[in-house]
Order: structure tokens, then sequence, then C-alpha cells
């Protein structure tokens, strides 16, 4: 983790306001790189689609895109942080060789095991097999993403990384004005997948670049699986818990057929899409604090473990920790609390702007607040992570993903006035469960850290009486 975090860190300690620019930038990318690109993409293909797609076909649009990279969170998951633990282990053993080879172990086994069941419910479409088959490549461009993303964290060349972003960009900006001109929504969609395999090819190469290409598979992650099964709880449940409520939405009575595959929500699907949005400064500013500042505090800590530094010494480095997080988490509110009012006050302008309905505006303003609580919620469970609190994280992420679907299905029983209440709350009881074990651990961070080492058993030593 801390690969870009000292590069960036570097960036920001420079005497010029262009450096500070560009060390926010560089982590907007690394944060939010797919999500940003796909919000562009989605808004420029609205934008020059007009008078050639009708309403219909632009929702036909932004859902097969939605339901692509849905499945993809979903399926990745279950392995995402199971890897990101073997990588961050290795990272720190210097076993960083083998990176290649187990992101293409990763991105196959992957593949071949989620691949098939996305491809057979993507191969019911009604549309042609030209926009089935850019449906499958555009799960699988966007899981590899996910996967590369994971190995690059421990890369030191954060340029590559938004070099190949800006190349995707470019790439379907192109392809989905060219293609979509003379095709219609094939085209447009054809382009917007070419824009993702081009990042994809980038980042990989970016990887190769960095780590080597030593052999062609190393599947020595699997053995985490073993070592570490609440991980992998955590990331599907986390993720599932975010599409849950969409997922529910499309299959209630008010979600509408666009396809015998495809079932859309207009009142929920487009003010949580962009509700999202107004997230990704706090995000950006988390990542870039906890890599630089948080992550220098929790290495010495541990450091002072290993140097066998007094109780004292240790106690002095458990407040700088949580001076820091105070201190992080405080401007973070602060900075999201100002960002998520300013764009409740501009609600009636984004509806203007985009083409809400009264009904889409009341969503948007309720997701606009779930979202904060998701962030947070998000924030806490990486913390919770970094102090290795499995256990706990589990239990985080597995009450938002039950409260989530719960709370949804009351909200559609209850009635319109009500929609995007049972995602808030979700995440709010998600945020107020990592609240408390984040306290908790920390105000007995000494504890946890020695109570969960694997100390040996004594040995007994046996005499015996030799005989002169």
């Amino acid at each position: 983790m801390a690969g870009i975090g000292f590069r960036l860190q570097k960036l920001l300690s420079g005497d010029d306001y262009t450096s500070t620019l560009k060390a926010y930038g560089y982590s907007s990318v690394i944060t939010a790189g797919p999500f940003l690109m796909t919000v562009f993409l989605v808004l420029f293909v609205q934008y020059i689609s007009r008078g050639t797609l009708d309403n219909i076909n632009m929702a036909y649009l932004q859902s097969l895109i939605t339901y692509c990279f849905a499945f993809s969170l979903v399926t990745v998951g279950a392995s995402y942080l199971v890897i990101t633990r073997y990588v961050a282990d290795e990272y720190y053993r210097g076993h960083v060789t083998s990176f290649s080879a187990t992101f293409f172990s990763a991105y196959t086994l992957n593949l071949l095991f989620w691949g098939p069941w996305v491809f057979w419910y993507f191969s019911g479409l009604s549309a042609g097999w030209g926009m089935r088959l850019s449906a499958f490549l555009l799960y699988a461009f966007a899981l590899g993403i996910w996967l590369a993303m994971i190995f690059l964290s421990a890369a030191h060349n954060y340029k590559a990384i938004n070099r190949a972003f800006l190349w995707g960009v470019g790439a379907s900006l192109a392809a989905s004005y060219l293609m979509g001109r003379r095709l219609g929504l094939p085209g447009y969609f054809g382009g917007f997948v070419l824009g993702q395999g081009v990042v994809l090819l980038g980042l990989v190469s970016a990887m190769i670049e960095e780590f080597g290409y030593w052999e062609s598979r190393d599947h020595s992650w699997l053995r985490y699986f073993r070592l570490h099964p609440r991980l992998a709880a955590v990331g599907f449940f986390f993720n599932l818990g975010i599409w849950v409520d969409k997922f529910i939405f499309w299959a209630s009575p008010q979600g509408e057929w666009l396809d015998s595959r495809l079932r859309y929500c207009w009142v929920y699907d487009t003010p949580m899409f962009f509700a999202y949005l107004s997230i990704l400064p706090a995000m950006v500013y988390f990542f870039l604090q906890v890599e630089t500042d948080f992550f220098g505090k929790y290495h010495d800590y541990y450091k002072g473990i290993q140097d066998q530094k007094g109780l004292a010494a240790l106690e002095r480095r458990r407040q700088d920790i949580v001076r820091s997080l105070n201190f992080t988490l405080g401007r973070l509110v602060v900075l999201q609390g100002i960002i998520s009012l300013a764009v409740l006050l501009i609600v009636p302008w984004i509806a203007q702007w985009t083409g809400l309905l009264p009904l889409q505006m009341s969503v948007l303003r309720v997701g606009i607040y779930s979202s904060f609580m998701q962030a947070a919620c998000l924030i806490l469970i990486n913390i919770l992570l970094y102090f290795d609190h499995q256990q706990e994280t589990l239990l985080v992420s597995g009450a938002f993903c039950a409260a989530n679907a719960v709370f949804t299905h009351a909200t559609l029983d209850m009635g319109l006035f009500t929609f995007g209440y049972g995602y808030g709350l979700a995440c709010m009881l998600g945020t107020g469960l990592g609240v408390y074990f984040l306290n908790e651990r920390l105000r007995l961070l000494h504890y946890w850290t020695f109570s969960r080492q694997g100390f040996p058993e004594p040995v007994a030593v046996v005499e015996e009486e030799i005989e002169l």
C-alpha cells in the first residue's frame, strides 16, 4: 500500500501549488479512475447521441453498462481482499517479481469461474450477438481493471496508471463518436467497451514494466482463502451490499423491462448514479491522507514493537495514530459535509441540467446523504483492515448488506416518498458499527496487538538421570 503513498508524499512536500494539485489529481485517478471514466463517457455519449438515440436506447445503454460493472464488482468481491492481503504480505517480504504472474492467475481463474455464468446471462439479451459479446467483454475488462489496481497499488509508477486511463478516455471518445454515428446504439456501446480495453492494456503494461514477467502463472495466492476466509466474506458482502438495493428495485414492480435480461428503475437508478459523484472528494482526500500521514504513524507503532520499545514509547505512538485519525476523519467530515450541503442546494440546477423529474430529485437528495454514509462506512472498514480486525469488519459489511436488503424491501412497501431511505439507514448502521469497533480497538490497541500473536507452546524439559 505504501508504494504510491511514498511518491504522493513527495509531491505534497513540494513548495508550489502545482505539486499539490498533481498529488490530488493522481489520487483521484487511483481512487476512482474507473468510476470517473464511466461517468465522463456516459455524459459524453448522452451529449453526442442527441438526435441519434431516443430515451429508451439511452436507458438501455446506461443499464447495460451498469449491469456489467455490477456483475464485475460482485463477482470479484470474494477474491479482492484475499488477493490484496497476499500482495501486501509479498510486498512486505520483498517478493514483487511474482506479481504479474499472480495477476494473470487471479484474472484467469476469476474468468473461468464467473465468466460462464455472466456470458450465459448476457447471451439471453434480445440484441444482436455483437451487443451480447460486447457486454461480456466489458465485464471481462472491468474485472481485469479491479484486479490490476490491486497490484499497481504497490507500484511506484503512478504516472503510468494515469496515462492508461487517459488513453482509455481518448480511445472511447473517438471510437464512440465514430462508431456511434454509423452504427447507433451498438456503436456507442462498442466504443465505450474499446476504451475500457485500452485502460486494461495500459494497466497491465504498467504492471509488467514495474514488476517484470518471469512466469506465466502463480497460484500461491489461493492458499490465502484458507488463511483468511473472513476477507473473502468481507469483500463479497460489502460489494453485494452496495448493489443489493439496486437489484431489489430492478426486480420490484417499480422496475421496467428494457430487454429479456435487462430491467431498470428510472426513478432510482439515475439519481443514485449522480449521488455517488458527491463523495469523490472525500474518498480522494482520505486516500491521500491515509497513504501519507496515517501510514507513517501506523508504521512507527509496529516498528516500535519490532524494535522492542517500552510500553511508554508504544503508548505515545498509539496516541499519534489516534490523533492522526481524529484529524483526518474530522477534516473529512467537514469537507464532505460542505460538499454535500452545496450539492443539496444546487439539486434544482442539477435536475434542470440532467432532466431529472421532481420525484427523482427527492431520491437524489436522500442519495447524497446515503452516499456520504457509505463513504464513511467504507473508510472505517479500510482502517479496521489496516489493523487486521477481520471479524469486526465482517460484522460491519454483513450488517450493511443484510440491512440494505431488509430496509429497501420495507421502503418499497411504504411507497415512493421513502425511496432511498433504506440504503441510507443501512449505511448509517454500518457506519455506527464501524465507529464503535474502531474506537474500542484503538483504545485497547496494545492488548489486541499482543493477544493475537501466535506464541509457541512451551516445551517440557525432561531431565534424565545419568548413570556414571
